[in-house]
C-alpha cells in the first residue's frame, strides 16, 4: 500500500512540474498568461451515497458536495464539504455512534487539452491532491471490562473528541452530458497525518476519511455537476 501511495505522489509530482515547465515556456511566447483569469466555476453534488448508504444498511452515511473553479484553463482549485457519520453495533455489542461536518481543500490538474471551441463539450482527466480536515464528539456504548480478582464482568460508555487531518492523492474523469451539465468520478486513497496514541481509544469512523484502520483508505464518489 506504501508503494502505491508513493507511486501516486510522484505522479502528482511530474504533473506539477510538467504543468509548471508549460507555463515558462508558454509565457515567453505571450506575457498575458501571466494574468489572473477566471474561466469557470463548477458545482458538484455526490450522489453515490444514494447507493452506499443503502449497501452499508445505514450502519455508515455520507453526503458531500464541491466548489471548484478553473483558472487560466490549467489550475483547478477545489473546496469540498460534507456531513458524514456512522451508527454501528459490533458482534461484541459495541455500539460506536458520531457524526460531523468535513472539509476539504486542495488542487486539481486537467491531462488532457481541450479545443475550444463553442459547439465542442470539454471534458477533464484530473488528478490532484487534498487536505481533509473533521473535529467531532463520538460515544463508545457498552465496553465490557473484565474484573479478575471478582471474575465478574462490567460495561462502561466512553465519549470522545477527535480532531482529523488527513491527505488524499485523487484521480478522476468529469464528462460533460450536455450544455454546462457535467457528470463523472473520483477515486481517493487517504493517509491520516493526525493518529490516536498508543492504548488511547479511537473513533471507529472519522467522517470524511473512512473506517479508521492502520492504512490508507480507498474512497470513491460519482459526481453530479454544473459549471458556470
Amino acid at each position: 500500500m506504501y508503494n502505491i501511495y508513493r507511486y501516486c505522489f510522484s505522479l502528482l509530482l511530474l504533473c506539477c512540474v510538467t504543468t509548471l515547465t508549460g507555463q515558462k515556456v508558454n509565457s515567453e511566447k505571450n506575457d498575458s498568461i501571466n494574468k489572473f483569469e477566471l474561466n469557470s466555476i463548477r458545482v458538484e453534488l455526490d450522489v453515490s451515497p444514494v447507493i452506499t448508504t443503502f449497501l452499508n444498511r445505514g450502519d455508515v452515511y455520507q453526503y458531500e458536495s464541491a466548489v471548484q473553479a478553473e483558472i487560466n484553463n490549467r489550475y483547478y482549485p477545489i473546496f469540498e464539504i460534507g456531513y458524514a457519520g456512522a451508527d454501528k453495533l459490533t458482534a461484541s455489542g459495541i455500539k460506536y455512534q458520531g457524526n460531523a461536518l468535513f472539509y476539504r481543500l486542495g488542487m486539481d490538474f486537467n491531462l488532457i487539452k481541450n479545443q475550444t471551441s463553442e459547439n465542442k463539450f470539454t471534458n477533464y482527466f484530473l488528478i490532484g491532491a487534498r487536505l481533509g480536515h473533521t473535529n467531532f464528539d463520538y460515544d463508545l456504548q457498552n465496553i465490557t471490562f473484565e474484573n479478575e480478582y471478582w471474575n465478574t464482568d462490567f460495561q462502561k460508555d466512553f465519549r470522545g473528541k477527535s480532531f482529523n487531518l488527513w491527505f488524499e492523492i485523487t484521480a478522476g474523469i468529469r464528462v460533460e452530458i450536455y450544455k454546462r451539465v457535467y457528470v463523472g468520478w473520483t477515486a481517493r486513497i487517504k493517509n491520516l497525518i493526525t493518529k490516536s496514541d498508543q492504548g488511547d481509544y479511537k473513533p471507529w469512523y472519522i467522517p470524511g476519511f473512512g473506517i479508521n484502520g492502520d492504512g490508507s483508505v480507498w474512497g470513491f464518489n460519482y459526481m453530479l455537476g454544473y459549471k458556470f
